[in-house]
């Protein structure tokens, strides 16, 4: 007799271990609270879903323990991720970044080609349908819907998500559910959410783009380093220099403050960038600093940069001399700021924290606490980098906990 597993959760991690258990022979119910499935993969990337990275590695992920990351992304790296997809009908294109998309450029074919493959093997899947409680009994699962209907099977998956993008049908409830089973949640807090500032000078600045390198402080220690685009809002910050240092710097704004450290030219070593200050002034020293800086930052940055550094816009470069030159050098290289907090959960990527990685086990992702429940996706202590980490862990824990669940 084939054995019967309840996904709960229609997001990446649930679409994958839905789809491991059916092929592994198991009669499969997919229970998605929201009308539809994939709502945040459909989101993800600007609609575009950033669905893997080449560079999947263990060090681009955080959270409870990296060995435990190691041994779920053993199974299914990059080339692996690659297969996968193309195997279920997606064409895929790797950008010059490393980050993964389809080629058609639409989310939704990643949801579609999910979908058609799990009509092919006869999935239930169930749309608007929360569940209220889990409880095991006589060695089955019994979970009571939203509306009150029990339904039983041999093994659930709780695949429920995280807290960000609560308006996508994110939320605490699958901590909850993990809770009422025995399980420890470490509490979550936004990763990979844009900031907020202090000053308000950034105003002046939203809708300007740099690459740059970014540092999170907080008293005198590094909390994180990013290199890569950063976006000007009128709050802040955003863009994957700002996403990737967003985690532990959200955690570190709750106990005190954080300054950020701004590097506008990170391919250029402080000695190397002075001595292109120097050969620039001595062929455009008669140039307003203004237009000094013009071809070296983008738009109306030189502005707010010049006057939050005490200098005149329209004195000559010339002027400067070197220790005027060594000045701005070091300001380039070292824009200080100070943060405020992050935009709200509606805007975060994903969430850090979660259930407690030392209470599942790595192999299958079986909870220590209950047999016959596994966990996966964000629900679990695990949040990536910016650029698809995140996604390919969903996969690949959901890939592992429906392959375990669906065996007898």
């Amino acid at each position: 007799m084939h054995p019967t597993v309840i996904i709960i959760g229609g997001g990446a991690s649930g679409l994958a271990a839905a789809l491991a258990a059916a092929r592994g022979g198991a009669k499969i119910v997919v229970l998605e609270k929201g009308r539809s499935l994939g709502r945040k993969v459909l989101a993800s990337g600007g609609g575009r879903c950033n669905l893997s990275n080449r560079d999947i590695r263990p060090e681009r992920y955080h959270g409870g323990n990296r060995v435990f990351v190691q041994s779920i992304l053993s199974g299914f790296g990059a080339g692996q991720a690659r297969e996968f997809f193309e195997g279920l009908g997606l064409m895929l294109i790797e950008e010059p970044d490393g980050r993964v998309f389809p080629r058609c450029g639409r989310a939704k074919a990643v949801v579609d080609v999910f979908h058609a493959a799990l009509n092919e093997l006869g999935v239930d899947i169930r749309l608007n349908t929360g569940v209220k409680k889990l409880e095991r009994a006589k060695g089955q699962w019994k979970a009571t819907l939203d509306r009150g209907e029990g339904l039983a099977a041999d093994s659930v998956v709780l695949c429920c998500g995280g807290a960000a993008h609560p308006q996508l049908g994110g939320g605490e409830g699958g901590y909850g559910l993990a809770a009422s089973l025995g399980h420890s949640i470490v509490p979550a807090t936004p990763a990979l959410v844009p900031l907020r500032m202090k000053e308000s000078w950034v105003k002046r600045l939203a809708g300007i783009r740099a690459e740059v390198s970014l540092r999170a402080e907080s008293e005198g220690r590094l909390l994180s380093k990013a290199r890569g685009e950063l976006l000007f809002t009128a709050y802040g910050i955003s863009g994957p220099a700002a996403l990737d240092i967003s985690r532990e710097a959200v955690l570190a704004l709750a106990h005190g403050s954080v300054a950020c450290s701004l590097d506008l030219f990170p391919e250029f070593s402080e000695e190397r960038l002075l001595e292109f200050l120097k050969k620039r002034a001595a062929g455009l020293g008669r140039r307003t600093l203004k237009g000094f800086l013009t071809g070296m930052l983008p738009d109306t940055l030189p502005d707010v940069f010049l006057e939050r550094h005490g200098f005149s816009a329209h004195e000559r470069a010339e002027a400067l001399k070197e220790a005027g030159l060594l000045r701005l050098c070091r300001a380039l290289k070292d824009w200080r700021f100070e943060l405020a907090g992050p935009r709200p959960w509606q805007e975060a990527m994903a969430s850090a924290g979660g259930v407690s990685l030392s209470e599942v086990d790595p192999r299958t992702l079986e909870s220590k606490k209950a047999p016959r429940l596994f966990l996966a996706g964000e629900l679990l202590d695990v949040d990536g980098d910016s650029g698809g980490f995140s996604l390919h862990f969903a996969w690949a824990s959901g890939l592992l906990a429906g392959a375990a669940a669906s065996r007898k």
